[in-house]
Order: structure tokens, then C-alpha cells, then sequence
């Protein structure tokens, strides 16, 4: 029985499809950094805490003896699946005379392509569906006036780290992370402590998931160019406060037959590789004793006219 152009197809969607999941996976700051949920359908409805319940001490006489009343409430934060999607489209004469794998540089570049712009709409609203209603981080830590301009003295570059990640401890929150471009590192190499301690510590272990420290918060450096240098030079979070909503992880189709753009990919001896996956986004604030709201998120910003 002949093999046919489904059956070839279907072993290249398989091959190549955890090439892209792993270079998507490996090159995105957000999904390195943060917590995923499975989703089994396009919306989904997380519990969040709303208020919560107070104690007080009471005495032993009958007027100080009675228990307080309190209460606590719960609200949905909406986690809602949006596509990403790209198609790349290749020469079968470039795949013949190649002497790479043509085929898996496509897929690993889809994957990245995929982690750049979910970390760009999460991390500074870069194209953010309006159907994810929680601010992206930076919206949400100028909102909160978290915002700490790098200057002079205590507001230097080691100064404000430790103030931005101070705000994040204030609300209420746990801060544990510390994001920047990849090049930032080199900033922050020689720089020190009050104890003369270095503030930078590279991981010393190459295995997935070891990360490098900066000020004792696990950083994550994006490599893959979605960070806007424009707006911040370094964001420090909650990781527990922001969740990243998977629907479909990222999938690959090989086509041969489609027509793209007006152009029969057969007709002109071209294949295309199709890419998308669905993802949802939501922070969750923090909530004090009477229902006020903080936010889980800080950000660095350059000097003055640097």
C-alpha cells in the first residue's frame, strides 16, 4: 500500500511539534516564570479571594468575652483562550539543496515567534486580546504607582530593586521574581551589596528549571525579544499572582495543497508549516482585611535621560 502526501504530513506534524513546544517553552519569560492551568474549555472561571476574614482577641468578662462576626467573599477571575497562530511557508527547493534541517529551524523559530508574542501582551500589553481584562504587568505596576526610577544614592540601580521588590512585600504579596532583557545581567554584574555580597548570582547547575538570583529573587531573563526597553528596565512579581490559561498547547500542521494569500502552495512547488496554540492571561491582586486592593507587580525604570 503507497504512503500517502497525509500520511508523510502526519510524520512531520509529529517530528516537529515538540520542536516547537520546547523552543517556545524555553524562550518565553512568561511561561518560564509563571504558573499554567490546563483549560478544558475556551473560558474558564478561577475563585479568586474578594475579602477576607478578621480575629480579634477577646477578654473574659461578659463584655469582652462576645466573638466577633466577620465574612469573607469570593469573586471569578476570568481566564479566556486566545489564538497565536503564524504560517511559515518554504520552497521545496530550498529544503532539497539545504544542509540544515530546514524544517526543524522553521518549527523552532514558529515556537519562538509564539513565546515572544505572548510575553510581549503579558508583560507590557504588546497586542494583549481585549478579551484578557487584567492589566499587563507593567499597566498594572504604573497603575499601582509601584514605578521606581533608578537615580543616585539609595535610588541607585541595587537600591531600587530592593525598593521595587519592598512594594510588592508591602501589599501583601510574595515577591520572588525578578524580570529583565537578557542584557541586563551584564548591569548588574559587579554590582554589591551593603555587605559587600554580590547582588547577582549566576545559576551554577544547567538543568531545567535552575535559574539564576538577583537580590534573592529568582530572575528570568527574556531572550526573545519581546522586553520594551522603552518602558521599563526590570519588573519584580508574585509568580502565584499571575496565571497563564493553556487550551492547546502549541501544535504544527505541514500543508502542501493549501493556498495562501492568494498563492496555491502546490501549483508553486512551496510546503508551509501552520503554528497556533491558545493561551489565556489574568492577575490576580492581592486583598486586604477590607476588601482594598494591592498590586503583585513593581517595576524599574531608567534614570532621567538615560
Amino acid at each position: 500500500m503507497a504512503i500517502t502526501r497525509a500520511d508523510i504530513a502526519a510524520l512531520i506534524e509529529e517530528e516537529y511539534s515538540d520542536t516547537l513546544l520546547n523552543r517556545a517553552a524555553a524562550t518565553s519569560t512568561v511561561l518560564s516564570a509563571f504558573t499554567t492551568v490546563p483549560m478544558g474549555a475556551k473560558v474558564q472561571n478561577m475563585p479568586a479571594l474578594a475579602t477576607r476574614p478578621t480575629a480579634s482577641f477577646v477578654g473574659e468578662t461578659a463584655a469582652t468575652r462576645k466573638k466577633p462576626n466577620t465574612k469573607f467573599s469570593f469573586e471569578n477571575k476570568r481566564l479566556e483562550a486566545q489564538e497565536i497562530a503564524a504560517i511559515i511557508v518554504l520552497n521545496e527547493e530550498d529544503l532539497e539543496d539545504a544542509t540544515d534541517d530546514l524544517l526543524a529551524n522553521a518549527a523552532a523559530l514558529g515556537g519562538e515567534a509564539v513565546g515572544r508574542t505572548l510575553d510581549g501582551a503579558v508583560l507590557f500589553g504588546t497586542g494583549k486580546p481585549a478579551a484578557w481584562t487584567s492589566p499587563d504587568l507593567f499597566a498594572a505596576a504604573t497603575a499601582a504607582g509601584q514605578i521606581y526610577q533608578v537615580g543616585a544614592g539609595e535610588d541607585d540601580l541595587v537600591g531600587s530593586i530592593f525598593q521595587a521588590a519592598e512594594s510588592v512585600d508591602d501589599s501583601g504579596a510574595n515577591p520572588d521574581a525578578f524580570l529583565a532583557r537578557g542584557g541586563f545581567k551584564f548591569k548588574l554584574a559587579n554590582l554589591r551589596n551593603a555587605d559587600g555580597s554580590p547582588i547577582y548570582l549566576p545559576s551554577l547547575s544547567s538543568a531545567a528549571g535552575s535559574v539564576d538570583n538577583v537580590a534573592g529573587l529568582d530572575a528570568y531573563w527574556n531572550k526573545n525579544g519581546a522586553w520594551d526597553r522603552t518602558k521599563a528596565l526590570g519588573l519584580v512579581a508574585d509568580t502565584s499572582s499571575v496565571l497563564i490559561g493553556v487550551r492547546t498547547d502549541i501544535q504544527v500542521k505541514f500543508l502542501t495543497e493549501a493556498t495562501i494569500d492568494g498563492v496555491n502552495l502546490a501549483e508553486n512547488d512551496q510546503v508551509a508549516l501552520r503554528f497556533r496554540a491558545r493561551y489565556a492571561y489574568t492577575l490576580a491582586d492581592v486583598v486586604g482585611t477590607e476588601g482594598t486592593r494591592h498590586s503583585p507587580v513593581s517595576a524599574l525604570t531608567a534614570a532621567s535621560g538615560a
